[in-house]
C-alpha cells in the first residue's frame, strides 16, 4: 500500500484485514517504488512512521516494499493471500500468478480511496 494520504478508510481496511488474518503483514511502498507510479506526497519515512503507530495499535507487521512488484516480499514472507483495494497493477497480478498466491479484494477500499480525495482537493 502507498499511504500517501492516510485516511480513516485505510485504518478500517487494515482492521478488516487483521480480522481476516491476525498474522497480517502490510507492505508500504518506498519512494523508489512510487517513482513512475504515483506522485509521492508524504515522504516514505513519515508514511512508515505514521503506519507504525497503527501497526502497533491494530497488531500487524509493517514492512517496506521497494518495488511495485511484490515478489521479494512474497518470497520472504510466504503469504497465503495478497489483498488489494482499488485495483490490481499488472506487475502485482504477474507475481500472484507466478507464486500461485490467492487474492483478496478489500471491500471498503473503494469508499475510502485517498487517490479520490487527492482529486477532490485539486478541484478546490
Amino acid at each position: 500500500m502507498t499511504f500517501n494520504l492516510t485516511t480513516v478508510g485505510h485504518i478500517r481496511c487494515l482492521r478488516w484485514l487483521h480480522n481476516k488474518s491476525p498474522d497480517l503483514i502490510v507492505g508500504i511502498l518506498t519512494s523508489k517504488a512510487l517513482k513512475g507510479y504515483k506522485k509521492e506526497i508524504t515522504p516514505f519515512k513519515e508514511r512508515f512512521e505514521i503506519m507504525r503507530v497503527f501497526s502497533e495499535s491494530i497488531g500487524f507487521k509493517l514492512v517496506s516494499q521497494n518495488s511495485l512488484d511484490p515478489s521479494y516480499n512474497i518470497k520472504k514472507y510466504r503469504p497465503d493471500y495478497i489483498a488489494s483495494g482499488d485495483g490490481w497493477e499488472k506487475v502485482e497480478l504477474e507475481a500472484v500468478k507466478k507464486y500461485r498466491i490467492k487474492t483478496m479484494v478489500i471491500p471498503l477500499a473503494k469508499r475510502h480511496s485517498s487517490s479520490d480525495i487527492i482529486k477532490k482537493i485539486k478541484k478546490c
